[in-house]
C-alpha cells in the first residue's frame, strides 16, 4: 500500500465521518436544536478531510479546489457558531454553511464510490457523466430543501 492510497483511505473515512455527524447537525437544525458534540466532530472531520485532500493528487476529481472551499466554508460556519453564537443571521449563516459543506461532503463522497478503483463501481459500469450529473442533481435539489428548512427552523421555533 502507497502513501497515496493511505492519504485516500484516510481520507475518504474522514469525509464519510463528516457526512454521519453532518447528517445528524442537519437533521438538529431542522429540529431548531443544536448538539456541541455534534457540530464538533462535524466540523473537525471536514477540515481533517479538506486538509487532507490538499495533499492528494488531483487527477479527475477536483480534490484540491473542493477542499479549499470546504476549508473557506467551515471557516464560516465556526466563526458564526464560536464568535457571534448564532445570533440574528448567524444562525442563517451557520445553517446555510453547514448544508454546503454537508453537500460538498457526500458529492466528494459519491466521486470517490463511483471510481473506477472503488467497489461500488458496479453501480455505474460505464463510468458515464450523465449518470453522476443527474444523481448530483437530485442531491443539489435535496439539499436545497433541506437548507431552506434549516434556515426556517429556528424561526419555526421561536429562537
Amino acid at each position: 500500500m502507497t502513501i497515496a492510497n493511505v492519504f485516500n483511505l484516510v481520507y475518504v473515512l474522514c469525509d464519510l465521518l463528516a457526512v454521519g455527524f453532518g447528517a445528524k447537525v442537519l437533521f438538529w437544525l431542522l429540529s431548531g436544536e443544536l448538539l456541541h458534540n455534534s457540530a464538533v466532530f462535524f466540523l473537525r472531520s471536514v477540515l481533517a478531510a479538506s486538509i487532507i485532500g490538499l495533499f492528494l493528487p488531483s487527477h479527475h476529481f477536483p480534490t484540491h479546489a473542493v477542499s479549499m472551499l470546504l476549508v473557506y466554508v467551515s471557516g464560516t460556519a465556526i466563526l458564526a457558531w464560536r464568535k457571534f453564537h448564532l445570533v440574528g443571521t448567524w444562525y442563517s449563516i451557520f445553517a446555510l454553511s453547514t448544508s454546503v459543506i454537508l453537500y460538498l461532503s457526500v458529492l466528494v463522497a459519491i466521486a470517490q464510490a463511483t471510481r473506477a478503483s472503488s467497489p461500488f463501481a458496479a453501480l455505474d459500469p460505464v463510468h458515464s457523466n450523465p449518470t453522476l450529473a443527474l444523481s448530483q442533481y437530485i442531491i443539489m435539489i435535496l439539499f436545497a430543501g433541506l437548507t431552506i428548512l434549516a434556515v426556517k427552523g429556528r424561526a419555526k421555533h421561536g429562537r
